[in-house]
């Protein structure tokens, strides 16, 4: 029987470097599975092993370079166009003959479409100069379509419909009505040419079957399982299972700051009650992982944004600039919004620990720039007395107006920074002795694991 299962999550607004904290977890602790959790396939995990391999892993757990299996849970929103794709990279780059004998599929797990990413696309292009923020492959719009449209959604467990096409077809239509507002307006002139390529992707019937080709391909190559397999056949398995999730705390729908957010859930009490339903009675170990310094990839409030710091802190991170995420910000370590995730995904009992990658940046830096508190933090609806942020609970229109007039409130802050100097001289356990140091106190959850470099054998565990 399954003794511990140990879900990561992104304490941020996402890019905090799971893929390497669930690849050393669950190499480190010979797990059986990765499941993946609350989150969908838009997620781009990188692994480095110290063997050299690399991979950016969005559907498959990664663990799989290590030949530890992958279960997509029903909280997972799945892209069975994506999944040949990510197939096909595991095959090539990394070896693996079949990806697909180390995966399962819950036959409830919510699938995407391409249309569902042509409508992404097509609104974030509509925004002209106001961008929300979007990656733009239609997992939220997928997620929001089955709330309006259930009769629409489509499963896992459909692929191998004979009515499929008709199924995707239908919600093709669906999208173009939805749009139709938008597909006759205007959009700026540096965005007109991609729109059409949209526009014309959605109406060529040639597409359509080619999405439903792939869709069929996938139903023949997955092994598609029934609800209860999770709790039938993976989790009796001795060991440990790791819960790999997408997203950030900061991104949840009804408490990150509106409408800088996903559609998707992106709480750990959703893994839990998953767990529990599956019929788990062993520990449950959550880590919240977070990046040393600051990073947002997309528009939303971010006091500690410095533009000066780029050059200095993304080297090696591989993140490209695009219209619908926008630009890559980073800055000092935000200790205020960290410690907001924290409290709004039940307060520092829930965590076991922390996971703090990049730390190895700032000592080529030689130093730490750390956000403890804000200036202008002293309007009493949004703040404590000491500057936190507060948490208000909710999942209505009151919530959302609520965390949107919060996001408004953070623009008009500014950050009072905190240098820590790094010697070039410090041992990994320096290096660490300040990193738990500084946090352990202010997070009121302890640093269990420093990243130090890329690979499984640079994270420092304690």
């Amino acid at each position: 029987m399954t003794h511990k299962v140990i879900p990561i999550k992104d304490g941020g607004g996402g890019d905090g470097g799971k893929g390497g904290v669930v690849h050393k977890v669950a190499k480190m602790t010979r797990a059986h599975t990765v499941l993946k959790g609350e989150g969908t396939f838009c997620g781009n995990h990188g692994v480095c092993t110290s063997s050299g391999e690399r991979m950016a892993f969005s559907q498959w757990g990664c663990g799989t370079l290590d030949g530890i299996k992958t279960h997509i849970t029903s909280l997972f929103v799945a892209s069975p166009v994506g999944l040949l794709n990510e197939a096909q990279a595991l095959r090539y780059l990394c070896g693996i003959h079949n990806p697909f004998d180390l995966l399962t599929i819950d036959e409830d797990a919510l699938c995407a479409t391409s249309y569902h990413g042509i409508a992404s696309r097509l609104k974030e292009l509509a925004l002209g100069n106001n961008p929300r923020g979007t990656i733009g492959t239609g997992s939220g719009d997928a997620y929001r379509s089955r709330q309006r449209y259930p009769e629409l959604a489509l499963y896992a467990c459909d692929l191998s419909r004979p009515d499929l096409r008709e199924r995707i077809a239908a919600v093709r239509a669906q999208v173009a009505r939805d749009l139709a507002s938008i597909i006759s307006g205007e959009f700026l002139p540096k965005d007109r040419e991609a729109a059409q390529v949209e526009i014309d992707r959605l109406n060529d019937d040639g597409f359509l079957d080619y999405v439903v080709e792939r869709f069929q391909e996938v139903s023949r190559l997955a092994h598609i399982v029934d609800h209860d397999y999770l709790g039938r056949v993976i989790l009796p398995q001795e060991g440990v299972a790791v819960v790999e999730t997408s997203h950030g705390i900061l991104t949840d729908h009804y408490y990150g700051f509106d409408p800088h957010t996903s559609a998707i859930r992106t709480m750990p009490r959703f893994t839990h009650q998953m767990l529990r339903e599956a019929g788990y009675q062993g520990e449950i170990v959550d880590l919240v992982v977070h990046r040393a310094y600051e990073i947002r990839h997309g528009a939303g409030p971010m006091p500690t944004h410095d533009p000066t710091m780029s050059e200095y802190l993304l080297p090696g991170s591989h993140k490209e600039e695009n219209r619908y995420q926008g630009k890559v910000r980073v800055g000092p370590l935000d200790l205020v919004q960290f410690r907001y995730a924290i409290e709004a995904a039940g307060g520092p009992k829930e965590f076991k620990g922390a996971a703090i990658t990049w730390f190895d940046q700032n000592k080529v830096n030689g130093k730490w720039e750390v956000c403890h508190r804000y200036n202008g933090a002293d309007d009493p609806e949004f703040f404590t007395p000491a500057g936190r942020i507060k948490v208000r609970h909710g999942e209505d229109e009151a919530q959302l107006a609520h965390q949107r007039a919060l996001g408004q409130r953070l623009l008009r802050c500014t950050p009072e920074i905190t240098t820590y100097d790094i010697p070039k001289d410090a041992t990994p356990d320096q290096l660490y002795d300040l990193c738990a140091g500084v946090l352990n106190e202010a997070l009121g959850v302890q640093v269990k694991m420093l990243s130090l470099g890329p690979t499984e054998k640079d994270k420092l565990c304690r």
